[in-house]
């Protein structure tokens, strides 16, 4: 092979990068951008107390200001109304009494879903000449005012999770099956211990090992697909980055909680992303006395026993090529008897 074939080939290979970093980069901004540059509810669950007339005039009132931004639940009194609240069944309750509109929040449940209440029951309030307090009932720690922690404590770890993946199959590629998965484990359990140490010692979290064994299967959950995709071929760990970072951020909402403020095409990726459910799982956790986990992570155990599963069976299949391929190779050849003459 020449210089100049050679010079050729990295040309080649130098326009390849640079084109797939350019539809990596618009792939990105177009997804931020359709999710976040105007965000509006779709469905949020809200709780009313009133009578039926008049939960029927706030749900066309609410239409008028927000189209389909609002599902009205009804409930017979406050109490209840606002114990669904604070278990994170719902994400506000209005209770109306005469001449006065009080409105429950959660604000650890996220700034996104707080202002659109707000704002959608102040427009309600000023047209009907009342006025609305408004009670925070689930409100953040003092150490996680905006309730943005959880967020960034799973993408502190998203970026971690993709690197231990690729290293794993880079630094151990004859290694048995036991010695990737024991690795990415390792990791995945000293990651989710030291997280969640600095988040209980930062924000103020607490349920120390709960929120470590999130974390930990978080990391799981991206590092083991990543590391079955770079198995298959260095290359192809480009796929993980699409799914988990280019999809997972803006699917997941960001630290303002507005995945269900997104484009359809978007909104309906965050209930099987890891990202946005361990987000889910984390504010759960520490605010709403754990309400959805067990579903949240069994999202992230499929996640995390996929990888598994593809990275052992690519991983199986390969030693048994390469055992075969060298018996091959140190067979005798077979001889051949003279023949009598």
């Amino acid at each position: 092979m020449n210089q100049r074939t050679v010079n050729d080939q990295g040309h080649r290979g130098l326009a390849v990068l640079a084109a797939g970093q350019v539809v990596f980069a618009a792939v990105f901004v177009f997804l931020l951008l359709s999710a976040f540059h105007q965000p509006a509810p779709h469905a949020l669950p809200v709780g009313v107390v009133a009578a039926p007339a008049v939960t029927r005039q706030l749900q066309i009132a609410l239409d008028a200001h927000e189209p389909g931004g609002f599902d009205l639940r009804s409930y017979p009194d406050a109490a209840r109304a606002r114990l669904e609240v604070i278990d994170g069944h719902i994400d506000g309750a209005l209770v109306v009494a005469p001449g006065s509109l009080r409105l429950l929040t959660a604000g650890a449940g996220g700034i996104g879903p707080v202002q659109a209440l707000t704002g959608a029951f102040d427009a309600v309030a000023a047209r009907t000449g009342q006025h609305l307090s408004v009670v925070d009932v689930v409100p953040p720690l003092s150490g996680d005012s905006e309730a943005f922690s959880a967020f960034f404590v799973i993408l502190g770890v998203l970026f971690p999770s993709l690197v231990t993946g690729i290293a794993s199959s880079l630094l151990l590629r004859r290694s048995r099956p036991a010695w990737r998965v024991g690795m990415l484990v390792a990791v995945a359990v000293v990651i989710g211990l030291v997280a969640a140490g600095i988040a209980d010692g930062v924000a103020g979290f607490g349920d120390y090992l709960a929120i470590a064994g999130i974390v930990a299967l978080f990391s799981l959950a991206v590092s083991a697909p990543t590391a079955a995709l770079a198995r298959i071929k260095p290359a192809a760990a480009v796929a993980a980055f699409l799914v988990f970072v280019v999809c997972g951020i803006p699917a997941s909402g960001g630290p303002g909680a507005l995945a269900a403020f997104a484009p359809g095409f978007v909104r309906v990726l965050d209930p099987a992303l890891p990202l946005g459910v361990a987000v889910a799982a984390l504010r759960s956790t520490v605010y709403f006395h754990g309400h959805d986990v067990g579903g949240q992570l069994g999202v992230l155990a499929v996640w995390a026993a996929a990888g598994f599963a593809a990275l052992i069976l690519l991983v199986s299949r390969q030693r048994a090529k390469r055992t075969a391929s060298s018996r091959g190779e140190t067979r005798p050849a077979r001889q051949e008897l003279p023949s009598a003459t």
